[in-house]
Parts: structure tokens; sequence; C-alpha cells
């Protein structure tokens, strides 16, 4: 389980042209068709080389970014820029939640990623090899819906407690960690498995799985696509270790 937490103070993000100098998290707002969107946006605090890797990251249905950001993927990647998505809220009081197929709500949440991805590509020196996802229960099936419709944008994928929608296809091979629990019952762990077991097909990534660590296996890929579940015995839950495991995974990808 992690903290929550709430940033209080967001400077406005800065880049300068005579290098890679940048200011303090900025709360961020974007407009997709008429609604505004909203982010949290933490930029590198130890840079390093030209160019900047972007993570996404999506929080669980009834959570915000704010919240979400606890799990500190910034702290853990101090290089990287991370960009922690605020879901549409689902009432007063009720937090937000991301689509989950490619029909759902006129793809707001695609087009979210859409038009804040080609606006921090705009801003700072992105680096295009190095876009990952990342997201935990609602926000880990949007994470398989951006692997079913966003492939290209993306190097690799980190889904925590979620599962590929039934409606959706993979087609592109894509290097994935995904994290669940035995025990899961909101998000059933057997279709998390099913969900593996896809990915592992399209991957080229069959073979018989190597220990990476406790309760972690690797499947080597034929496609340069491998894949690493880390299958504990708990239930619908971020595990203290998710986000070093998913760091780890994303530097090597």
């Amino acid at each position: 389980m992690f903290r929550l937490c709430r940033i209080s103070s967001c400077a406005l993000l800065l880049f300068l042209a005579a290098g890679a100098a940048f200011a303090q998290p900025q709360l961020a707002r974007w407009t997709v068709d008429g609604v505004e969107r909203r982010a949290i946006l933490i930029p590198p605090t130890k840079p390093s080389g030209t160019k900047v890797p972007l993570v996404f990251a999506f929080h669980g249905a009834g959570d915000t970014a704010e919240n979400f950001a606890s799990i500190d993927l910034h702290h853990a990647w101090p290089q990287a820029m991370v960009v922690y998505m605020d879901g549409l809220s689902r009432g007063p009081n009720q937090g937000g939640a991301f689509q989950t197929n490619a029909a759902g709500a006129d793809n707001r949440d695609l087009k979210f990623f859409d038009v804040v991805l080609a606006d921090l590509r705009q801003r700072f020196p992105i680096d295009d090899a190095r876009i990952y996802a990342t997201g935990f229960s609602n926000g880990a099936k949007f994470v398989y819906l951006l692997w079913a419709a966003r492939a290209k944008s993306l190097a690799a994928v980190a889904p925590v407690a979620g599962m590929l929608a039934p409606s959706l296809t993979l087609a592109e091979p894509k290097p994935m960690i995904h994290i669940g629990g035995r025990e899961d019952h909101q998000n059933e762990f057997q279709l998390q498995v099913a969900s593996i077991e896809l990915a592992r097909r399209l991957n080229g990534a069959t073979s018989a799985g190597k220990t990476c660590g406790p309760a972690c296996l690797e499947y080597a890929s034929s496609k340069h696509a491998p894949v690493v579940t880390v299958l504990h015995d708990g239930g619908h839950v971020y595990p203290s270790n998710a986000t070093e495991l998913i760091v780890r995974f994303f530097q090597a990808h």
C-alpha cells in the first residue's frame, strides 16, 4: 500500500533552450473536446542527456492524480518526466476514471493522451523512443487500451491489477511487466492471467519463464518484447515494491 498525498505547490514548468533546467511540479490543464482535463506534471530533477524519458501514469477508478502521485515514480526515476493523468470525475467526491475500450465516451481519454503527448513533444525534448505507460486497476485497463490503440507511441507498458477489455485486440509486440494479486476479486486474477497469455503469444514470449525475483518470472521474447510477471499472493493492491520494479523495467526498455 502507499500513503496518500497532495501536491500543494505547483510552480510553472520551464524549459530553457540553453539546457535542461526544469522548475517544480505543476498542475497542468488542457481542453479536450471542450472539456478541461488535468494532470500533475513532474519534470526531471536530475536530467541527463539531451532527451527526456516520459512516463504516463493512470490512477484507479475513484482516485485522483494528486493521490496517485504518492506512488513516487518521479522520485524513483528522477531523470524522467512523469505525468500523473487525472480521470474525469464520476460525480461529487467520487474521484475520476478512464475509458477501458475504444468505444468509451467518444474516446475521451485516448484523445486526452494524444493532446498531452503532442503538447509535451512541442514544449520539451521528449525522447520518442522512451515513452511509457503504467496504471493501477481502471488505469491498468486503460494502459492495455493504449497498447491496443496507440502502440506506436509507447516503448513499454506496466499494468498493475488490470486486464485487457474483451473488445480489444493487441496487434503490435511491446515489452510489458504485469503486476497482479492471486486473491484479486475486483479485477479477477484469472482474467488478468488471460491478458498476460495474450501478450506472451503476441510478443513471442512463450518459452518457460526465468525467475527474476520474489513472485517474478521473465519470459524472453523472439520479437525483442519480453514479458515480466509479478504475481503475488495479495488482493487488489498496488504493492509497495511495484514502483521500483516498473521503473527498472522501463529503464531497461
